[in-house]
C-alpha cells in the first residue's frame, strides 16, 4: 500500500493520542461504573425521538430477535421509505435506496456503525462492498430528515447507523447454531461481562452457504472485540476491534432473458470470486466536563482489501446466451481510512430559552489503491496490469446545531455543516500504457438545514424540516482517466419533509410527506450500476411522495405492523437527450411507485410467530423507461412482485430458545434486479432453523 506523508502525519498523532487516553484510563485511581460510549444518530429515549425534526426509525433489539432477519438489508427492507434491491440474496453487498433514490451500491445514504463511517471509501468510492453482518447488531437507527446533516457526506437519502451489541453486565454468553437449505450454516459465539469498572466482550460469527444461485458459495468470518472502562468519575473510554473476511463466488454476471426463462438459478460464472478482508479500530472517549457540558470524541481507522476476479464473457445475440471467454480480469483494491470526529454538547439557558448546542469537527483522510489486471485464464490470479492508480481524499468538516426548546411543546433545530474536501488521483498506468499523470480537485460545500417539532397533543407530534442534501463525486469522476480535473461539483438537492408521529395505548404511527429536488443528480458511471450508469449527469430530478407506518397491539397476544411508501414522482425534471430523444419526465430507474410491508404476529408465554407480506411495485431499469425486456437481460421493466415470509420461536427452557424462519414462503420466481449485468433472480425459498443457548 502506497502511504503518503500527509496521511502518516495525520494518522500517527491520532493513534498516539488515543494510546495516551488508554494509558490514562489504566492509571486512573477512581473507579466508575463500566460504560461503552458511542455516537448515536437518534438515541433510545422517548424524548430523543420526540424532538427529532424528521422521519426516524429505530429497529429495536426485540424486533431483530423476533423477526430473525437474514441480513441488515433484510431488516431494513421491512421499514417505510427503504427499497433494498437483491442481487445475491444474503445482503453482503447491499443496494439500499431511500424514497426513490437510486439504490446502486447504497451510494446515496450515509452508512455508519456506532457513529463511524463504514463505506470502504466515503470520498474516493462509497460503493458498499463491505457491510457488517446483522448478527453483531443491537439495533439499527435510520434518520431521513434534516438532522442527518450532522453525519455527512452522502446524506442525501439520510443516515443509517448500525449499533453493535454491548457486553452484558453479568458475565455470561451464548452460542447460536442455525442451518437450512442452500447449504446454509451459521455459528455465533458471544461472551462478555463487567468486572469492577471495566466491561469487555467478544463476538465471533462463522457463516457459510451455497448461495441463492449455483456457483455462489460464500464463507464469512466476523470477529468483534469490545472493551470499555471508567477514567475517574466523569470519563469513559471504549475500544472496538473488528475483523471481517468474506470469501465468496459473487459475480456481476446476471442472466439473459432466455437463461432466466430456462433456469433462473443457473450461473455460468463459476470461476468468479471476491475476497473482502477488513480490519478496524474505533476508540470512543466521553468526558462530562460539567453536568451540562459533554465532550465526545470518536477516532476510527480501518483497512480493507477487496480483490475481485471476474471471468470475461460475451453475449451471443443469435442464441440469446452469455458465453464465457476463458480469460478474466482482476479488480484489485485496497482502502485505508482514518479520521477523528469530536463534538461538544452543551445544555444551557440563554435569554430564558432552554438550548441544546452541538459543535463538531471531523478530520478525515483516505486512499484507494486500484489495479486492474488482465488474466490469461478463467482462474488466473495475476497477469498484465491494465490499470494502476492511486486515489486520495482529505476532508475537514465543521458542523453547528442548536435545538431551541421555546416551550415544552415546540422545538426548533437549525444547523449548518461545512465540508471542505480535496481529492487527488495519480494515474501510473491506464489502458495498458504507462502515463504517470497526477491532478487534484477541491471543493467546499455549505450544507444548511432547519427542522422543528411541535407536540400538539399527548399522542401527536408534528415535525418538519428542510435541508440541503450533498454527496461528493468519486475521485475517478472528478479526475478523468486522462488526468484532467473535471469541474464536477458535488451532487446537491433541496430536501423537504413534513409529518406527524405519536402513540396511543395500543397504537403507534408515523406519517411523512417528502420532496427531494435535485439541481443535478450524478449517476456514477460503473459496471455496478448496469444500464443506469450510462448517464453520468441526470440533470434536474425530482422525488416526492409520502410514507405511512403503524404498529398496533390487537390484544390476546396479536400484533400488527404495516407501512406503505408511495413515491408518486421520481422523474427527470429537465431536458435530457438520450438516444436522440428528450427523456424529460421519464421515471427514474429502480424507483418503485409503491412499497408495502405488513406483519401479523402472535406471542404468548414461551412462543411466538409472525407472518409477513412484502409488495414491490414495478420498476424501470434504464432512463429510457424501456418496457420490453432486452435479450441480454439488462434493460426492460422489472415486474411487481409479492412475497410472504414466516418465522417463529419457542423458549424451551430459561437458557435455550429454538427458532425457525421461511423466506419467500411460496417460492415465488421473480426478477429482483437487471443490474449489474443482466437479470438477478430473487432469493428462492430459504428455510432455516436454529437454537440459542445461554450460559
Amino acid at each position: 500500500m502506497r502511504f503518503t506523508r500527509t496521511r502518516k502525519a495525520l494518522i500517527m498523532p491520532i493513534l498516539f493520542g488515543t494510546s495516551l487516553l488508554a494509558g490514562a484510563g489504566s492509571a486512573a485511581g477512581e473507579e466508575t461504573i463500566a460504560k461503552l460510549p458511542t455516537i448515536e444518530v437518534i438515541g433510545t429515549t422517548a424524548e430523543a425521538l420526540d424532538t427529532t425534526p424528521g422521519s426516524a426509525i429505530i429497529i429495536s433489539a426485540e424486533k431483530l430477535e423476533a423477526t430473525r432477519p437474514l441480513s441488515t438489508q433484510d431488516a431494513l427492507r421491512r421499514e417505510p421509505g427503504i427499497h433494498a434491491v437483491e442481487t445475491e440474496g444474503y445482503g453482503f453487498f447491499p443496494r439500499i435506496g431511500i424514497r426513490g433514490l437510486n439504490p446502486d451500491m447504497s451510494k446515496k445514504v450515509m452508512l455508519l456503525e456506532d457513529g463511524a463511517p463504514i463505506a470502504l471509501g466515503p470520498y474516493t468510492d462509497p460503493a458498499a462492498y463491505y457491510h457488517p453482518p446483522i448478527e453483531r447488531m443491537e439495533r439499527i437507527e435510520v434518520l431521513k430528515g434534516s438532522g442527518s446533516l450532522r453525519y455527512g457526506p452522502s446524506t442525501i437519502g439520510g443516515a443509517i447507523n448500525y449499533v453493535t451489541k454491548n457486553p452484558p453486565y453479568e458475565p455470561g454468553g451464548s452460542v447460536t447454531l442455525s442451518g437450512g437449505n442452500q447449504g446454509y450454516r451459521s455459528l455465533l459465539f458471544d461472551y462478555g461481562g463487567t468486572w469492577d469498572n471495566a466491561t469487555a466482550g467478544i463476538s465471533y460469527l462463522k457463516k457459510v452457504g451455497d448461495g441463492s444461485r449455483r456457483n455462489s458459495e460464500f464463507d464469512v468470518d466476523d470477529l468483534v472485540l469490545k472493551t470499555g472502562f471508567g477514567i475517574g468519575a466523569n470519563q469513559h473510554l471504549g475500544v472496538k476491534l473488528t475483523y471481517y473476511n468474506n470469501d465468496s463466488q459473487s459475480t456481476y454476471l446476471g442472466l439473459t432473458q432466455r437463461e432466466f426463462s430456462e433456469d433462473p438459478r443457473q450461473n455460468k460464472a463459476e470461476h468468479d470470486r471476491i475476497d473482502v478482508e477488513r480490519y478496524s479500530v474505533d476508540l470512543n472517549h466521553e468526558l462530562h466536563i460539567t453536568p451540562d457540558l459533554t465532550w465526545r470524541t470518536l477516532v476510527y481507522f480501518n483497512n480493507a482489501k477487496r480483490d475481485w476476479w471476474r471471468e470475461d464473457f460475451d453475449f451471443n445475440a443469435a442464441t440469446g446466451l452469455n458465453e464465457m471467454r476463458g480469460t478474466n480480469g482482476g479488480r484489485l483494491r485496497e482502502f485505508t481510512v482514518a479520521g477523528i470526529d469530536t463534538r461538544l454538547e452543551l445544555d444551557h439557558q440563554t435569554l430564558g430559552i432552554h438550548n441544546e448546542t452541538e459543535l463538531g469537527v471531523r478530520l478525515h483522510t483516505e486512499e484507494m489503491d486500484n489495479q486492474r489486471v488482465n488474466g490469461a485464464t478463467a482462474t488466473a490470479r495475476s497477469g498484465v496490469i491494465r490499470e494502476d492508480d492511486l486515489r486520495e481524499a482529505d476532508a475537514l468538516a465543521v458542523f453547528l446545531q442548536n435545538r431551541f426548546h421555546f416551550t415544552d411543546r415546540l422545538t426548533v433545530t437549525p444547523g449548518l455543516r461545512v465540508e471542505h474536501y480535496r481529492q487527488k488521483r495519480t494515474i501510473h498506468r491506464w489502458n495498458n500504457a504507462d502515463v504517470n499523470l497526477t491532478n487534484k480537485a477541491r471543493n467546499t460545500e455549505y450544507v444548511p438545514g432547519i427542522g422543528a417539532t411541535y407536540r400538539a397533543h399527548e399522542a401527536l407530534v408534528l415535525f418538519g424540516g428542510v435541508h440541503r442534501g450533498f454527496a461528493p463525486p468519486r475521485v475517478a469522476d472528478a479526475i478523468a482517466n486522462d488526468g484532467a480535473a473535471i469541474d464536477l461539483k458535488a451532487e446537491r438537492s433541496n430536501n423537504y419533509e413534513i409529518g406527524a408521529r405519536g402513540a396511543l395505548p395500543r397504537l403507534s404511527y408515523e406519517i411523512a410527506a417528502f420532496r427531494y429536488d435535485f439541481s443535478n443528480q450524478i449517476i456514477q458511471a460503473s459496471q455496478a450500476g448496469g444500464a443506469t450508469s450510462e448517464l453520468t449527469n441526470a440533470g434536474e430530478t425530482l422525488n416526492q411522495g409520502f410514507e405511512v407506518g403503524l404498529g398496533a397491539d390487537l390484544g390476546w397476544g396479536f400484533g400488527f405492523d404495516a407501512n406503505w411508501t408511495h413515491v408518486a414522482t421520481a422523474k427527470l425534471d429537465s431536458t435530457r437527450i438520450i438516444g436522440g430523444i428528450d427523456r424529460k419526465g421519464n421515471r427514474l430507474p429502480y424507483a418503485p411507485k409503491n412499497l408495502v410491508n405488513a406483519t401479523l404476529s402472535y406471542r404468548q408465554d414461551r412462543w411466538g410467530t409472525g407472518l409477513s407480506y412484502q409488495f414491490v411495485d414495478e420498476q424501470f431499469a434504464d432512463f429510457e423507461n424501456t418496457r420490453e425486456g432486452s435479450a441480454n437481460g439488462m434493460t426492460g421493466l422489472i415486474p411487481s412482485y409479492s412475497l410472504w415470509h414466516l418465522n417463529g420461536d419457542y423458549q424451551l427452557t430459561e437458557r435455550v430458545k429454538m427458532f425457525a424462519s421461511v423466506k419467500n414462503l411460496f417460492d415465488k420466481k421473480y426478477i429482483a434486479s437487471r443490474a449489474p449485468q443482466g437479470i438477478f433472480p430473487g432469493l428462492e425459498r430459504l428455510i432455516t432453523a436454529g437454537v440459542k443457548m445461554d450460559f
